[in-house]
């Protein structure tokens, strides 16, 4: 409404919604806080560290006390059933990272896995994409990445691609480097920002008494690494083919992007919903757009379904 007014200088200008009337009835006179829209885990960890709790602050607006970065932060052990900082929630609050993800790094040491989280994490935190999109060349980017991919999923791949790299960034000159992820369609400043993430992640590491070069082949322990920072992000296959959230109410669906897309697995951990709004699928064989308002998941792996009874038998000695 305001640009309205603004946009000529010689007459009033003109407004286009993209949304009906009734809907803009129906919107809030102004937005909700950030406080209770953002994730507050790091925030509620790095308070816990101090000393303080979130419940005792003079906020204009509290979130509830049963919130979900409680109920995350209890879940991957940063704090026990009396909200009491752990000794494991302290070494998390040591990483520059979100809470989840310094928990996979804590976890590597258990499964002998530590450098692979490291750079698996690095490209997760680093500011921009790793993978380079375009609609108009969607097949020749399938073919370009199709020996990266990973059966057991995202994640995996992730570290195919990162090996790659480093493979190529060994033996071949910059320029080489480059054409390499142009023809693949990767966004090598992603890379390189990865490398100087995870040189920073192993200064750490060496800070918790963790040693940032063990290693192991075997794709299990890295899986349960994962695990254990994004048990909150797991979902079930349910008898009708969808998946159901572990730990809430939503009915997902695997992103097209994913190289889980249309696989069916018992169990899978994910980095993050995107929706419900309107995703642009574009039909691989018969170019033509369609339209649906899901809860997609992306960045999934498989992630054997017996994994989390484990947990619940480990949470139980601990408790």
């Amino acid at each position: 409404m305001q640009r309205t007014g603004r946009a000529g200088r010689e007459g009033t200008g003109h407004c286009y919604r993209l949304y009906t009337e009734a809907s803009f009835k129906k919107m809030a006179l102004s937005a909700e806080p950030e406080i209770l829209r953002c994730g507050l885990t790091s925030s509620l960890l790095q308070l816990r560290c101090i000393g303080q709790e979130l419940e005792n602050l003079d906020l204009m607006d509290k979130p509830e006390e049963d919130s979900t970065a409680f109920k995350t932060l209890f879940i991957i052990d940063g704090i026990d059933r009396k909200k009491e900082l752990t000794q494991i929630g302290r070494s998390m609050a040591v990483f520059p990272l979100e809470p989840i993800h310094a928990r996979a790094i804590l976890a590597s040491k258990d499964y002998g896995c530590t450098s692979e989280i490291l750079s698996i994490i690095s490209i997760l935190s680093a500011s921009s994409k790793l993978y380079i999109d375009n609609s108009e060349l969607r097949e020749s980017i399938t073919d370009s990445r199709r020996k990266f991919r990973h059966p057991s999923g995202d994640h995996l791949t992730l570290l195919n691609v990162v090996r790659a790299y480093e493979e190529v960034a060994a033996s071949e000159s910059k320029v080489s480097r480059k054409g390499w992820c142009k023809k693949h369609f990767l966004n090598e400043r992603t890379l390189l920002e990865a490398k100087e993430i995870r040189a920073q992640l192993k200064q750490v590491c060496v800070r918790v008494q963790m040693d940032p070069s063990v290693s192991c082949e075997d794709e299990g322990p890295i899986l349960k690494s994962l695990g254990r920072g994004l048990v909150h992000n797991s979902a079930f296959l349910q008898p009708d083919g969808s998946y159901k959230q572990t730990m809430g109410p939503s009915i997902v669906k695997i992103h097209p992007g994913s190289s889980m897309f249309e696989k069916k697995v018992p169990a899978l951990i994910y980095d993050e919903l995107v929706g419900p709004y309107f995703l642009l699928v574009l039909r691989w064989l018969e170019s033509s757009q369609i339209y649906t308002n899901h809860i997609y998941a992306r960045g999934v792996s498989s992630i054997p379904k017996d994994f989390f009874q484990t947990l619940g038998a480990l949470n139980q000695r601990t408790a």
